[in-house]
């Protein structure tokens, strides 16, 4: 129940490139006449604002080229600023250590010079990458210094931000109570500010911090008020709110509202072209769908959600041999250039290079390899799931032909079980406890059929059914499922534990 809200960045990206490019271009036009001077630089961090919707290399270029010209002028707030928006580029790329540099030496120049205003957004970005890193107490404490700087200084929007991360980062560490209390303290501040994409994002992360708790009507409330307000702006975040609305009313057993919500959001993730929305629609309509017995569905979801998935993998996987091979044929012509004008020392030198190169992209092809060794072991998840789910030869059918007929059989018995007095003793047990014994009882009954060639059909709740003479026929149905029932009550009884099993068999036709 997680919030998905960071995948959306792509639509954005996708939406803003062509009005982006062309403020670009005649930003560029501007540069080529600019003096070395403090205009210069803003100019230059005007570019790094439109390309860090567009390509963050191309916007980590005009940061750099802002800080040479900063140093030069010898401006140390820009100086500063340079390194944090360096900082931001390295971030947005996922190159978390390197982005903690930036925002280090933003910090201590920022300290230096006694610029609060940088210093607290300095703070928020160290804060920022350790969230992202999972350092949470690391976190919390830059967190709590940016807080203190920019309150002091009134800085509303900044700090709404830092109290919405600060609720990320408890509800993280599974301490709901304070990750509410600074999730609606962010939501006041953007309340009176009357940013209504602010006001939308507090309630989502309040909605979300209510479904870690496992109140989904107020978690449904929070998110369908989000929902409002994000139609309301045309926000990118509206398929991550239906998403999550639909695991709620899934967990309350609404499931025709759980299916309009996420088949809904999964029109608007396939229009945007967004992947990771669509895997998230997927498996969630599977859970909806086996929620309520529908197992062609269930299935047919699961599949969809699978091969997504995979897709996803192969596009990473492609992704970084393709970023491998190019730094090789790069590196590969700096050598040989090289080779022309050095001597045969250095010659020698470089073509250990070239060997580190070879096998640096050797390397990538393992990850390959590895990865796709992944892939096949989700693939046999996928299949053993479908298998607990269905018996094994309506599992293949519906993997062949996409449905399952039916059969009727003439003769089978079936044995069906549970627990007396089963609510009473649930009632003083924990989740984690009864989900743990009952797991531990029906591993044995999966244990004991297993040798007498019975099929399990299902467990619900307390209870678990199975059957013999299908769907292989077998004449001594009835003798061996009594033979099984003998040996789980006679296992039961050497157990001498608080469950009491009700047990009854029956033969005759079934489809």
């Amino acid at each position: 129940m997680k919030p998905f809200f960071a995948f959306l960045l792509s639509l954005v990206v996708v939406l803003s490139y062509s009005r982006n490019t062309r403020t670009g271009d005649s930003l560029e036009n501007l540069l080529r006449s600019a003096k070395e001077d403090t205009q210069k630089i803003q100019l230059l961090y005007k570019l790094y604002n439109v390309w860090s919707d567009i390509n963050q290399d191309t916007a980590i270029q005009y940061a750099g080229q802002a800080l040479a010209v900063s140093k030069k002028i010898h401006s140390e707030k820009n100086i500063a600023k340079s390194y944090r928006l360096m900082g931001m580029g390295q971030q947005a790329k996922g190159k978390y250590d390197k982005a903690l540099e930036f925002f280090l030496q933003s910090l201590k120049i920022s300290e230096e010079i006694g610029d609060k205003k940088l210093t607290g957004a300095s703070l928020l970005g160290i804060g920022n990458i350790y969230y992202l890193q999972g350092a949470f107490d690391k976190a919390i404490e830059y967190y709590f210094s940016a807080a203190k700087l920019l309150e002091l200084l009134n800085d509303k929007p900044a700090l709404a931000a830092v109290y919405g991360n600060m609720g990320n980062v408890y509800s993280e560490k599974k301490d709901f109570e304070q990750s509410l209390a600074y999730h609606k303290k962010s939501l006041a501040i953007e309340q009176t500010l009357k940013n209504k994409e602010g006001i939308a994002t507090s309630l989502q992360s309040i909605g979300n911090v209510y479904g870690f708790k496992e109140d989904y009507v107020s978690a449904i409330y929070y998110s369908e008020n989000a929902l409002k307000l994000f139609e309301e702006t045309n926000s990118p975040d509206i398929a991550a709110c239906l998403i999550n609305l639909g695991i709620y009313y899934t967990k309350q057993k609404k499931y025709s509202q759980a299916e309009k919500s996420i088949k809904r959001a999964l029109d608007i993730s396939i229009k945007s072209g967004v992947k990771d929305y669509m895997k998230e629609c997927y498996n969630s309509l599977s859970d909806v769908y086996a929620a309520e017995n529908n197992f062609k569905n269930a299935y047919e979801y699961h599949k969809l959600y699978s091969d997504t998935k995979d897709s996803l993998l192969n596009e990473e996987s492609s992704k970084q041999i393709a970023e491998m091979q190019t730094k090789y044929e790069t590196e590969k012509k700096e050598q040989q250039i090289t080779l022309l004008n050095k001597d045969k020392e250095l010659q020698d030198a470089q073509l250990n290079r070239q060997k580190i190169v070879i096998w640096s992209v050797a390397g990538g092809f393992l990850i390959v390899f590895v990865l796709s060794i992944f892939i096949f072991r989700e693939r046999k998840k996928s299949e053993k799931l479908l298998l607990n789910i269905l018996p094994v030869e309506t599992a293949r059918e519906l993997k062949a032909n996409g449905k399952a007929t039916a059969k009727h059989y003439e003769s089978v018995t079936v044995m069906f079980t549970d627990f007396k007095g089963f609510t009473t003793i649930a009632e003083k047990l924990s989740a984690e406890e009864l989900v743990s014994e009952l797991d531990f009882l029906f591993k044995k009954f999966d244990e004991i059929i297993s040798k007498y060639n019975i099929e399990k059909i299902k467990t619900i709740g307390d209870a678990y059914m199975c059957a013999s003479g299908l769907p292989t026929p077998n004449s001594n149905h009835a003798e061996e499922i009594v033979k099984a029932g003998i040996e789980i009550q006679s296992w039961m009884k050497e157990q001498n534990n608080k469950w009491s099993l009700r047990m009854g068999i029956h033969s005759g036709p079934v489809t």
